[in-house]
C-alpha cells in the first residue's frame, strides 16, 4: 500500500511559500482572515492563528472537492497555543478580580482548542487528535493519520499544522536564546501560519510518504545524535536512491542542534530561512525546498523536538500545493 502525502495548502501571514522563497514577505496576507472562513461560524473571538488554520483546512477540502464524513479524520500538531490564553485569563483574574475576567480566554485555554474549533466549523464527526509540541509534533501528527488510514480506521487524514508568535512563546525564546539580553532582546522574527494536507492510500499526484519517524532517546549530545542516526539510516534503508536532506533545529539550542546534525551526517539547506515557526517548520522547509529545487527526486527533513525528541519525514517527491 503506498500512502501519499498532499495536496498542500499553506497559508502564512507573510503570504504563500513563493512569497517566502522570493525573499517578498507580504504584511498583508491574511488581511481579509474573516471573510475567507466558512460560514456560519463561531470563530468571532477565537485566535487569529487559529483561522487561518481553519482557511487552510477549508480550502483544502474545498479545492479537492473532499466531502466532510465519519471517514476523514482529523490530526492537528502545534504548540501550546493555549498557553497565551492562560496567562491572558491570570492576569485579568489578578487585574480585575476572576468574576471579571472574559470567559472567552478561559474557553480557549483548553489545548486541544484548535481541534476544536476545526471540527466544529467544518462538521468534521471523524475522530480528533492534537499533537503538542515543537519541531516534532507536525510529523506526529502525519504518522498517527497515516497510521490510521493504513489500518483503515479512515479513509483519509486531514493534518493541520500551525506556526504561532504568542507573546509566552517569544518571551521563552529570547529568555533562552538570549539569556543575557533579557532587558533589551533583539526582535525576533516569527513566521505565523498554518498547512493542511492529506494523508491518503494510493493519491498518485501527490508524494509518497517514503519514511516518517520519530525518537526518543534521551536529552544528553550523544542520545541525541543516536536518536538522529537510527532515523537517518531509517531513511537510507527504505529510500537507497538518496534524497535532498533538509534540516530543521529546535529554536531553544540552534547552534548545538545544528552542529548535532551536521556531525550525524552533512545537510543540504533548503537556501532559505523562513523564520521561526516550530511545528510548521518542518513543512514549509520541504515546500520551499520544492519551489527553489524543482523536480522530481524526493526529499526528507530531519528535525530536533523537545526533550530529545527527534523527527524525520520524507516523501518520494516535491509536495503538490494549492494555490490561491
Amino acid at each position: 500500500m503506498t500512502t501519499t502525502l498532499g495536496p498542500f495548502r499553506f497559508v502564512s501571514f507573510e503570504g504563500g511559500i513563493a512569497d517566502l522563497a522570493a525573499g517578498s514577505p507580504r504584511t498583508d496576507a491574511l488581511k481579509d482572515l474573516d471573510a475567507r472562513l466558512p460560514q456560519p461560524n463561531s470563530l468571532r473571538r477565537a485566535w487569529d492563528d487559529t483561522k487561518a488554520a481553519v482557511i487552510a483546512a477549508a480550502e483544502l477540502l474545498r479545492a479537492e472537492g473532499l466531502a466532510v464524513s465519519e471517514r476523514l479524520g482529523l490530526y492537528v500538531g502545534q504548540q501550546q497555543i493555549a498557553l497565551e490564553y492562560c496567562s491572558k485569563f491570570i492576569q485579568a483574574s489578578y487585574r480585575e478580580g476572576p468574576r471579571m475576567a472574559s470567559p472567552m480566554y478561559f474557553a480557549e485555554s483548553v489545548a486541544n482548542n484548535v481541534a476544536t474549533h476545526l471540527s466544529l466549523t467544518l462538521g468534521l464527526r471523524s475522530l480528533a487528535q492534537t499533537f503538542i509540541g515543537t519541531r516534532a509534533a507536525g510529523i506526529q501528527a502525519v504518522i498517527a493519520a497515516r497510521e490510521d488510514v493504513e489500518s483503515g480506521l479512515v479513509d483519509a487524514g486531514l493534518v493541520v499544522v500551525l506556526g504561532v508568535a504568542t507573546a509566552v512563546t517569544r518571551d521563552a525564546y529570547q529568555a533562552v536564546f538570549y539569556p543575557h539580553r533579557r532587558r533589551q532582546p533583539p526582535e525576533t522574527r516569527f513566521l505565523r501560519g498554518a498547512v493542511a494536507m492529506l494523508v491518503r492510500r494510493d493519491g498518485a499526484a501527490d508524494p509518497a510518504i517514503s519514511f516518517a519517524g520519530v525518537e526518543c532517546r534521551g536529552t544528553r549530545p550523544q542520545q541525541q545524535v543516536d536518536a538522529v542516526r537510527s532515523l537517518v539510516a531509517g531513511l537510507d534503508a527504505r529510500v537507497p536512491g538518496g534524497v535532498r536532506l533538509l534540516d530543521s533545529a529546535l529554536v531553544m539550542c540552534r547552534e548545538q542542534s545544528l552542529e548535532l546534525l551536521h556531525r550525524v551526517r552533512p545537510t543540504i539547506s533548503c537556501g532559505a530561512d523562513p523564520a521561526e515557526s516550530y511545528a510548521l517548520d518542518p513543512f514549509a522547509r520541504l515546500l520551499l525546498d520544492g519551489v527553489q529545487h524543482p523536480g522530481p527526486g524526493g526529499r526528507a527533513v530531519v528535525c530536533l523536538g523537545e526533550e530529545g525528541t527527534a523527527g524525520l519525514l520524507a516523501l518520494s517527491g516535491p509536495g503538490r500545493l494549492v494555490e490561491d
